[in-house]
């Protein structure tokens, strides 16, 4: 689902409530009017109707229709009946009913002093003949809503301007935070009337940002110092290596070889860490994977295999190019190799290597069981993920169904 801009959301919010109370108000108009002619035709019926009743006071009987929309009785009975049976004989006072038949008739009741006694005469007045006709009212009903839709129209180009300059800092904010390069991190700043929460919300974040640009010094840093400290010795070392060889003592060839084997690796890990130190992606040179390039690999570490007597099976139908540096995935290749292998005693590992992704399964002990002679994962894993972070990869460690484990690294 796609995001709206906060212009058009505080727009819509305003513009639903503009149209709300423009309806509210086209209904409250139409009852006003209603309720008006009603109000109008009693309130009239009780200034006229008693000077009407003077006929029956001065001793004249019978129905007498005043005019044409008013008409006085003396008697219930010649009441129409509709009317009879909303009132009762004695009833006085004045009310208006509507009928079924959509007529409308306001009715005045009241005891009044004549030459044959005192009796209970009524007015009625047709509340139909005074009201506007659909038509009028139709008429007058377009004019309101025409009035009124205007108005919504200025309204909404006042709303959506308004929402637009509310909005404007926070899409500057915004459009920054997506423009700027990753390793940018100089002061934010917006242009326009600002708010307090927007304020808040800027200075939040460039205060992470100072921290974060001074934590990734830090780190760089501490990467390239310890990277040269590390080399000083392991130069010194590789020399000395030099010289024992050419005495050639079978004593020490054994020790000579694996002191070797340590420094290389040492190196390795060294160009890791400095190469994920850096800010560039680390891929203007694509990286090819073959067989023999596999091969290689698992000759460095086949004396693991040899220890835990587990068997590897490669499946790579053919070469597969990635945009990657070779030194960083070499590291995750051999990374998770070596913990398959020392999580696994007596089984197989197995790789799998196609254009979009790698995995490793092993046979071993899974993720709930520690390795035989093996403590944890080691920092082999943690490496794994920072150079997936790096290339935007998505790496993940999981039990098998059946026995150990599968890391997979997907490449897309």
């Amino acid at each position: 689902m796609p995001y709206l801009p906060i212009s058009k959301k505080i727009s819509r919010v305003y513009l639903l409530g503009a149209a709300t109370l423009l309806i509210c108000y086209a209904l409250m108009f139409k009852a006003t009017i209603l309720v008006t002619e009603n109000k109008n035709s009693m309130h009239r019926l009780v200034i006229t109707a008693p000077h009407h009743f003077n006929h029956y006071e001065q001793g004249k009987t019978g129905t007498i229709k005043i005019d044409p929309i008013l008409t006085i009785y003396d008697n219930f009975e010649r009441l129409p009946l509709q009317i009879q049976r909303r009132i009762t004989p004695s009833w006085t006072g004045i009310q208006s009913y509507h009928f079924e038949d959509e007529s409308e008739f306001a009715v005045f009741g009241k005891q009044i002093s004549t030459p044959y006694g005192k009796v209970n005469v009524f007015a009625v007045e047709n509340i139909d003949a005074i009201e506007w006709s659909d038509s009028m009212f139709i008429l007058l009903e377009g004019a309101v809503f025409f009035t009124g839709l205007i108005l919504f129209i200025i309204s909404a180009g006042f709303i959506t301007k308004l929402a637009r300059r509310i909005s404007s800092p926070f899409v500057q904010l915004a459009e920054q935070l997506q423009k700027e390069c990753i390793t940018d991190f100089s002061e934010l700043k917006v242009t326009g009337t600002s708010s307090k929460e927007l304020e808040q919300i800027r200075n939040a974040i460039n205060d992470y940002r100072i921290k974060i640009s001074q934590s990734i010094a830090r780190e760089q840093a501490f990467t390239r110092y310890v990277s040269h400290e590390l080399r000083t010795p392991m130069t010194v070392i590789k020399g000395t290596l030099s010289i024992l060889k050419r005495q050639k003592l079978p004593a020490i060839e054994k020790q000579t070889l694996r002191i070797k084997t340590a420094i290389d690796e040492m190196e390795q890990l060294t160009n890791t860490f400095l190469l994920l130190a850096r800010n560039d992606e680390l891929a203007a040179e694509p990286f090819l994977i073959t067989e023999d390039y596999i091969n290689n690999q698992i000759t460095e570490i086949s004396h693991l295999l040899d220890a835990n007597q587990t068997q590897f099976s490669l499946q790579l139908q053919h070469d597969v190019e990635i945009q990657a540096h070779a030194t960083l995935f070499n590291a995750i290749l051999k990374n998770l190799l070596i913990n398959a292998i020392n999580c696994t005693y007596q089984g197989t590992v197995s790789l799998f290597i196609d254009k979009n992704q790698l995995n490793v399964i092993d046979t071993g002990v899974g993720l709930d069981n520690k390795p035989r002679s093996y403590e944890g994962f080691g920092i082999g894993l943690t490496i794994v993920k920072d150079i997936c972070n790096k290339y935007q990869w998505q790496f993940s460690l999981e039990n098998n169904e059946t026995q150990g484990c599968i890391a997979s690294v997907k490449f897309h």
